[in-house]
């Protein structure tokens, strides 16, 4: 009796959280995918503790419903769990996907004035500050010279750190956070590179690209003047932390001075994306075809199917497919692809992906964040990723996806041409 009292208030809490659908008259709880994929985790002991306590694991996930009309255009059906555009989590690795498509928006931008520019030219980082350093030759890239294309394949497919760096001195952070902004991204800041303590974010790197006989783009050192305050709300976490020093302090942890990247702007981006024509034109990102066949190709596929860098099994398939894939070091299925990009540190966990089976004409996109550190502490490597976070997250992914392939369509997605770009 009392197990059952406490998966009747699950049930009644899952209900709460899980919102009618934006846009769209109320749905039966049948028909809510999102809150029926949530009540069949209940059997799952890991799924089930995380949802008891979702306000502890700072749960949020954003389900996206497609549905063509006749003539195979999208329309859009959103499920809601504990979101909050305001609640802050650290978005960890997902901010480079912005990064990636402001960069090559950068490279068609200066085209015109610079016919020999393009996403494949080398470029050289030059030091002229002690925190600096020159970075001219890579020995993973097609031609052995850095290059806009080969930092954006490492952000999709590993999730490459240093590529992220790169990505941010040729953008700098006014450009980046005044664009972002100006394409309706209202709750997403890029204030910082990873892994550089003491490093002055506010300074851009002089980079110069060339051909081996001419120079053809140089940008010299920029300052960026402007703050970029966090404006979101929980940004102290935990009751302790290491510092920068190594030294552990009994309070918590503040993220002001940290990136943010919230689950709503994240499934903008993945539409962005994937449907550039259901955004108003102002809000798109300026690529060309090639340029989203080009980063679908890279979000897509897995490590191994990577030709430039060549990456050995340590980089499993579900490496960077937390939904579906995460919780497994198995091989994934060709025919059902994770186009995605996915954040991990500091004990947080997030994926914003869109989901598709080529063979069962299945399509959807799922948002999803949870916060896997039992112990309190922040910056001490110690996280519940294996135990809590990879499970769950793999979990709803496959329960969504389950519930997905029985959901019927009145009109079937023509998904061929996205199956090409993995080619």
């Amino acid at each position: 009796m009392k197990q059952l009292l406490v998966f009747s208030l699950l049930g009644l809490l899952l209900a709460a959280a899980c919102k009618t659908p934006l846009g769209t008259a109320a749905k039966s709880p049948v028909e809510d995918v999102l809150q029926t994929a949530l009540r069949n985790l209940q059997s799952d002991p890991v799924c089930r503790e995380v949802l008891a306590r979702a306000e502890q694991y700072e749960v949020q996930i954003l389900y996206t419903q497609i549905n063509r009309d006749k003539s195979g255009n999208p329309q859009f059906t959103q499920f809601q769990y504990r979101f909050d555009s305001t609640h802050y989590f650290y978005p960890a690795s997902t901010v480079k996907m912005p990064l990636a498509l402001l960069a090559l928006e950068k490279i068609n931008r200066l085209h015109p004035s610079h016919q020999l520019l393009s996403r494949e030219t080398p470029y050289r980082l030059d030091s002229l500050r002690p925190w600096q350093q020159r970075y001219d030759s890579d020995p993973t890239a097609p031609n052995g010279k850095p290059s806009i294309a080969h930092d954006v394949r490492q952000i999709f497919v590993v999730s490459d750190n240093l590529a992220y760096n790169h990505l941010f001195e040729f953008l700098g952070r006014e450009e980046i956070n005044n664009n972002l902004r100006a394409k309706g991204y209202t709750r997403t800041g890029i204030v910082h590179r990873f892994n550089f303590p003491g490093r002055d974010n506010r300074f851009d790197s002089p980079i110069t690209f060339y051909t081996p006989t001419v120079g053809i783009y140089k940008q010299g050192e920029r300052m960026n003047r402007a703050e970029w305050p966090n404006p979101q709300k929980q940004l102290l976490k935990g009751t302790a932390h290491f510092n920068a020093a190594d030294s552990l302090e009994e309070r918590p942890m503040d993220f002001g001075g940290k990136n943010w990247f919230s689950l709503g702007d994240m499934e903008k981006m993945i539409r962005a994306i994937y449907f550039p024509e259901s955004l108003p034109p102002a809000q798109r990102f300026n690529l060309t075809e090639e340029d989203y066949r080009f980063v679908r190709h890279y979000m897509g596929i897995y490590p191994r199917e990577c030709d430039f860098p060549k990456y050995d099994s340590s980089y499993y398939d579900g490496y960077v497919k937390f939904f579906l894939y995460g919780d497994s070091k198995k091989p994934g299925a060709d025919k059902v692809r994770v186009f995605n990009k996915v954040g991990e540190a500091y004990g947080t966990l997030s994926d914003a992906a869109y989901i598709v089976d080529f063979e069962k004409n299945v399509e959807f996109i799922l948002c999803a964040t949870i916060l896997c550190n039992n112990d309190g502490t922040f910056n001490d490597d110690r996280y519940d990723y294996d135990k809590i976070g990879f499970p769950f997250l793999a979990k709803l992914g496959r329960a969504v996806y389950e519930l997905e392939c029985k959901r019927p369509r009145a009109v079937q997605p023509d998904l061929s041409r996205l199956y090409e770009v993995l080619k």
